[in-house]
């Protein structure tokens, strides 16, 4: 009996002692895979300032520990734009069937001659073409960016059944059409989009900047050696500068989903109004000098390329 005891009390502090070691090994575990992601997250984060730095100042390297001040509000900016990427839709097709049956197509162009002669003459798309055969790629993947304008006019409008004329109404059009960064595929394009937006509010950003310096440089006054310490041609004056910018990134950058109901002659249509129209949402970027584009990923099929 006293054998069966002590077996069985050996039983259970063996199973006690395998418990407490599968905890052990899962801690372990979990604590290693927290410190690989720390360590991966460090490793971007450093890429991310430097790649920073390179485009707006290579200069700030001349400070002490520019890096870590950076850091952070690098960061931050990054995380912001990713918010922004990831509130654009997916890839809207865009070839002359689109333009027939797509309510944003068809209100983006006047016709869908202005298709073709958009990709017919832009630079980057004829030197992605001549690269990539239609065979190794069928479809060509890119950011399209436009104007908006809103304008008051007078025209006719119905209501009821009676013809009014000289009608108070708002037109809307689209203008500057551009493509960006030509993809071979959906996944490509992803990425060139969050490197489209955050390579533009850096290049804005170093363009507020050097306005600053230029102005510094032609401004009357003062040409001591402390003047010159304050100024922006200082490195870390420069560095502290710019950090203000970033401090707010919605200033920066920001996004609005506007929808939109519009007649075929592209004016602004009441909800209640029945007549033919284009109805959907379009994302406006407003950027940090106030300049205002819609953006929108698309796909093009190599064989509607005139």
């Amino acid at each position: 009996m006293n054998d069966d005891k002590r077996s069985h009390e050996a039983s259970s502090l063996r199973a006690f002692f395998d418990d407490q070691l599968d905890h052990l090994k899962n801690l372990v575990s979990s604590l290693s895979s927290q410190l690989h992601d720390q360590e991966q997250q460090s490793k971007e984060d450093r890429q991310t300032v430097e790649s920073f730095v390179d485009a707006s100042n290579s200069k700030m390297r001349a400070v002490d520990d520019y890096a870590d001040k950076l850091r952070e509000h690098v960061r931050a900016l990054h995380n912001h734009v990713l918010q922004i990427a990831d509130q654009i839709p997916p890839p809207v097709e865009l070839n002359l069937d689109a333009f027939g049956t797509d309510p944003l197509v068809n209100a983006l162009f006047a016709s869908s001659n202005d298709i073709d002669k958009l990709f017919n003459t832009d630079h980057d798309v004829n030197a992605f073409l001549r690269a990539h055969s239609q065979y190794q790629v069928p479809v060509m993947y890119a950011l399209l960016t436009a104007g908006k304008s809103e304008k008051g006019t007078l025209g006719i409008a119905m209501q009821g059944d009676m013809l009014i004329r000289e009608v108070p109404q708002q037109a809307v059009n689209f203008s500057s059409h551009k493509i960006h960064a030509p993809c071979t595929s959906s996944a490509e394009l992803s990425v060139a989009l969050k490197e489209y937006l955050f390579g533009r509010v850096v290049g804005l950003i170093k363009q507020e900047m050097t306005l600053h310096m230029t102005h510094e440089a032609f401004k009357p006054g003062d040409v001591s050696y402390e003047s010159k310490v304050k100024s922006l041609a200082n490195p870390d004056v420069y560095l502290d500068t710019l950090i203000k910018y970033l401090e707010v990134p919605a200033k920066l950058l920001s996004i609005d989903r506007i929808h939109f109901k519009l007649s075929k002659l592209g004016i602004k249509l009441e909800d209640g109004d029945r007549q033919s129209a284009n109805e959907f949402d379009i994302h406006e970027l407003t950027w940090s000098n106030n300049t205002r584009n819609v953006l929108l990923q698309i796909a093009l099929a190599r064989l509607s390329v005139c």
